[in-house]
């Protein structure tokens, strides 16, 4: 019997070992997220600087100009328009006011009643206040169409002149665009600089360490830094290359665990062969071609390994001896007896179930 198959724990302390390797690996990420990150606050190229450097300067100015010179505009077309507002407030009242008076000397005029100097002058002051607000209206038409002609002459300006602005921006923006690649490429390089050797030593403490007491630690650590490699060259190079890289890993993961598997199945470990044989036992089945173990009471039932959970055990017969058995599809010896007590025992088993004798299981069958 192996070491390992005889210090499992509870299964308290497995599940708790699983909790806190997996609470490893997340803090672990985490860690190598912050350094990460904080490599990343590296500041890159400014934009502004870049445009300030070529960038002309009177085009920037002029723009600033136009854009002021259509606020300013504006703002005069709303005050005249809030002035022009009021007036037209006042005229409408001014003239009602005169229609008043003249319909109170109209009546006048009908009874006989000659109006009075304050009457004659009141409505003197109320034509003459209705025809200033008329002409003052006009002028303030006069103005305001003119600032919506000044308004649409700007606009026009400010159009053409974005036009110049952009094509003169073309080369700041190619120019930033550069500068920013250099600066990603710097951060990239950096974050792998700090990744790839934790990578490495995770690998070599996985060759060296993955069949020992600190396996899930190695596990966990790989893992996180695994991640976190492929997620930051996932963020920083192009997708075009990304997918060769992320493809040639997952052939050469792939390519290494089907080596492992068949390796297993060419040359299986001691540890698997014993996880088998104890399956095919456990099953009545022979633990190299699965042919059903016919002896003692199952020696006339049939059952695979989905209807041998169903199967109802036959009585055994009385006076029935255990004798050994071979498995007449692969001649494997199944049962022999054991050579300190005599008893019938399972070949493929490391111990006799009668006396407990332990014997160095066989590596496999022919």
């Amino acid at each position: 019997m192996s070491e390992k198959q005889t210090k499992k724990g509870p299964w308290t302390h497995r599940f708790l070992v699983h909790l806190f390797t997996f609470l490893f690996a997340v803090l672990m990420y985490w860690l190598l997220g912050f350094v990460v990150d904080d490599i990343g606050r590296w500041q890159g190229p400014i934009y502004s600087d870049i445009e300030e450097r070529l960038l002309d300067r009177q085009l920037v100015e002029r723009s600033e100009t136009l854009n002021e010179d259509i606020l300013e505009t504006g703002r005069r077309v709303s005050e005249q328009q809030s002035r022009q507002s009021v007036l037209s407030d006042s005229t409408d009242a001014s003239q009602r006011t005169m229609n008043q008076l003249l319909d109170f000397q109209r009546l006048n005029l009908q009874k006989g009643v000659t109006p009075s100097e304050e009457e004659q002058q009141a409505l003197a002051e109320s034509q003459q206040l209705f025809l200033a607000n008329q002409q003052e209206y006009q002028l303030l038409n006069e103005e305001i169409a003119r600032l919506n002609e000044r308004m649409r002459d700007l606009q026009e300006q400010q159009r053409d002149h974005d036009e110049q602005l952009q094509k003169a921006r073309e080369p700041v923006a190619d120019e930033y665009e550069v500068l920013q690649r250099r600066h990603d490429l710097k951060v990239a390089a950096l974050k792998l600089a700090v990744l790839v050797p934790l990578l490495i030593v995770a690998v070599v403490l996985f060759l060296k360490l993955r069949g020992g007491i600190y396996a899930p630690m190695v596990y966990a650590f790989g893992i996180a830094t695994l991640l976190k490699v492929g997620l930051v060259m996932h963020e920083y190079f192009p997708t075009q290359y990304f997918k060769y890289v992320l493809i040639l890993a997952a052939l050469i993961v792939v390519t290494q665990a089907l080596i492992a598997l068949l390796r297993a199945v060419a040359f299986p470990k001691k540890e698997w062969l014993l996880k088998q044989y104890r399956e095919a036992y456990e099953n009545f089945l022979c633990p190299v071609c699965d042919y059903p173990i016919r002896r003692g009471p199952l020696k006339y039932v049939f059952w695979n390994r989905r209807s041998i959970k169903r199967l109802t055990v036959p009585q055994s017969r009385t006076g029935e001896t255990d004798e050994p058995y071979t498995c007449p599809m692969c001649a494997t010896q199944l049962y022999e007896k054991c050579d300190s007590c005599q008893a019938v025992r399972h070949s493929l088993l490391p111990a006799c179930e009668s006396c407990g004798t332990a014997k160095q299981p066989p590596n496999g069958s022919e």
